[in-house]
């Protein structure tokens, strides 16, 4: 019986998730009205099968997640991290749930390439139509991309059995689950990075919340396994979730809303009002009510009490849902900004005056998810410096020292004006890639954050992995293999820049705000990688001799000199698709700002390489001398036997070289 009362429940929470959307579309509106005569018209089947299918696509997501989400973290798992009974059948759960993901992915394509091209549905799902418009609407595009991506989630998950691989899925479905959000009304918003980040902060939180609860509920109804540590554990990220869900949330209400009156006199502004008021009274009903029940989790009756919970809690969710997916398919009542030029319009800001000293260091442009990213990991940071001091243990201040300065100077890469005037000077461009590839990793790598994770984070006391396990894993993984290898370095690092560049990669990228985050992400993990090969103070799988250090550095240091070459002696201007469209009237001469921008490369690139070569120098003296200290003790306790070994060896060889008549 139980299948068919889990079957009940779950469309029970559908048809309210439904009927919440449906009441959302017509109070936001969203809903189908008919046009005026003339104007393309899909149909109103089109238009709330468009809606319909958005939210079946997403609870796939949550779904797929939360499964995901129990298999690699919440589950028991067995020995050498694989996983337990329950967490395979969770794996085989997440990957029914991501095959219809992927179906219902398509579907929706279908349909809002029908309500973007105002045809009917069959018109739409022709060949021709498809092959022609599919990947040219952003949002069609991102639904091909999650039905391509949740048919290997699928195939991953079914042949899964360890908890590292779970998680490198969930990893993946979170990422796919996010990509709408990247094509939605926020794009077309004049705080449009606001928000964009808010709005993939929202869905990843949303879907680890969600979904984790859903993967418990199962287990509840089933009463597969005790819950005592899954509960414990999902405690800690359902807390992180609901926060990262209300900071995102009140992110996304003042992008999308003109004025704060709107909340109540418009109706997308009082649908978001309900759903609001809907996660602040699911987060009050689980903290009372979990709290009752915490002390007693491994009794049976109180798994069947905490699944009648969870069930309760799940409801109001499927209603926020519902709400949710009515105001992504409504338009906001803000209205888009309009700016002087197209320039202007396609960066989302207005012009920056000429550059200045001043200027460019000192002033300030709100980039969300690096500043929120480098926060997270300064306080991670001294939160782990101050666990080992309440221990009484010791942790160098110039470590911690370098990696805030370190951080510091990643915000001040992409918050302060320097990350405006990049976009539309390729010479101050220059300036900012090469103080994040180049200076900024140095600093983070020296502040060694996975040695001080070992150090500071508890060791689990049983077969689940904890932070500090999952920890130990990622190092010695596959995956930090392949990364910390010179040859692939070498490849991403340097060769990267003649690969972006001098291809049309550089303006594509540029084209866009998540390519831009992307091309920023890209120069700081590349750069982390390239220190940590050469002065990382972390372990890694195969660390080169200094010898090697030193050689790789000096390749890197000349083929890096054959690019600013490369661009100083240019003909043409660089990226003339994106700094042609975005041209503030102080650059007069494209191809003088691009020969700048190779004499920057030039310039900046001495002093980290400098600052690389001293330290280089002063850890292999380090450890000469560590080498020499270990050999003088390993000679007190034996007596110097090793040398007296070494010259028994020495005299038996010159015996056996000595000519025959030596003795006589």
């Amino acid at each position: 019986m139980r299948p068919i009362v889990l079957t009940s429940i779950a469309t029970a929470l559908g048809v309210a998730a439904l009927a919440a959307m449906a009441v959302g579309l017509v109070a936001a509106g969203g809903a189908y009205q008919a046009p005026a005569p003339g104007i393309p018209d899909p149909g109103p089947i089109v238009v709330w099968g468009t809606a319909i299918l958005r939210l079946l696509t997403d609870l796939a997501a949550v779904t797929t997640v939360g499964f995901l989400l129990a298999a690699s973290v919440l589950d028991p798992s067995g020995k050498a991290a694989v996983v337990s009974p329950v967490g395979r059948r969770d794996l085989v759960r997440a990957s029914i749930a991501a095959a219809a993901w992927a179906v219902l992915a398509m579907a929706q394509m279908l349909f809002t390439l029908a309500t973007v091209l105002g045809v009917d549905l069959g018109t739409a799902a022709s060949a021709d139509v498809v092959s022609t418009y599919a990947t040219e609407v952003p949002l069609t595009r991102a639904l091909v991309a999650i039905a391509l991506l949740a048919t290997l989630i699928a195939v991953g998950s079914f042949t899964s059995s360890s908890t590292g691989s779970a998680l490198s899925w969930m990893v993946l479905a979170l990422v796919a689950a996010a990509l709408p959000s990247l094509a939605g009304h926020g794009a077309g918003l004049g705080d449009h990075a606001l928000a964009l980040s808010s709005g993939v902060a929202h869905v990843v939180a949303a879907c680890l919340w969600i979904g984790g609860l859903v993967a418990l509920a199962a287990h509840a109804a089933r009463r597969e396994v005790p819950l005592d540590r899954p509960i414990q554990r999902f405690s800690a990220i359902a807390l992180t979730a609901f926060v990262l869900v209300a900071i995102s949330g009140v992110a996304n209400a003042y992008t999308r809303l003109e004025f704060g009156s709107q909340l109540l006199t418009s109706g997308y502004g009082q649908v978001l009002l309900a759903k609001v008021l809907l996660l602040v009274g699911l987060a009050a009903l689980a903290y009372v009510l979990r709290s009752r029940i915490r002390t007693s989790l491994a009794s049976r009756s109180r798994i069947g009490v905490f699944g009648r919970i969870a069930a309760l809690e799940l409801a109001v969710m499927a209603l926020a849902v519902g709400l949710g997916v009515a105001l992504a398919s409504s338009p906001p009542p803000r209205v888009q900004t309009q700016f002087a030029t197209l320039g202007e319009s396609l960066l989302g800001f207005a012009y920056p005056p000429p550059p200045t000293v001043t200027g460019v260091v000192f002033g300030f442009r709100l980039e969300p998810f690096f500043l929120a990213a480098c926060l997270v990991a300064a306080g991670l940071y001294c939160a782990g410096v101050a666990r080992l001091r309440s221990r009484g243990d010791h942790w160098p201040w110039g470590r911690t020292l370098s990696w805030l300065g370190g951080i510091g100077i990643v915000i001040w890469c992409t918050n302060s004006s320097i990350a405006m005037y990049a976009q539309v000077s390729v010479g101050l461009h220059m300036v900012q890639h090469m103080t994040l590839a180049m200076l900024a990793p140095i600093l983070l790598v020296l502040g060694a954050p996975a040695t001080l994770g070992l150090r500071a984070l508890p060791a689990s006391r049983s077969n689940e992995r904890g932070p500090r396990e999952w920890l130990v894993w990622l190092l010695a993984s596959p995956v930090a293999r392949v990364l910390t290898s010179p040859f692939y370095v070498f490849a991403v690092y340097v060769l990267g820049l003649y690969a972006l560049y001098f291809t049309p990669a550089f303006g594509w990228l540029m084209g866009s705000h998540i390519g831009h985050v992307i091309m920023q992400v890209h120069f700081i993990v590349t750069g982390y990688l390239f220190a940590w090969i050469l002065i990382g103070i972390d372990p890694r799988p195969r660390p080169l001799p200094y010898w090697g250090r030193l050689i790789l550095l000096l390749i890197a240091l000349s083929v890096h000199g054959f690019f600013a070459v490369a661009m100083m002696m240019r003909t043409t201007p660089i990226a003339p698709e994106w700094y042609g469209l975005v041209r503030p009237d102080w650059v007069t001469d494209p191809l003088q700002d691009s020969l700048f921008g190779g004499q920057v490369a030039w310039g900046i690139a001495e002093i980290p390489t400098l600052i690389l070569l001293i330290v280089i120098a002063v850890q292999w003296s380090r450890s000469d001398e560590r080498e020499a200290r270990r050999q003088d003790r390993q000679a007190d306790r034996d007596g110097d036997a090793e040398l007296d070994a070494y010259n028994r060896q020495l005299a038996r060889l010159a015996g056996r070289s000595a000519p025959p008549d030596q003795d006589r």
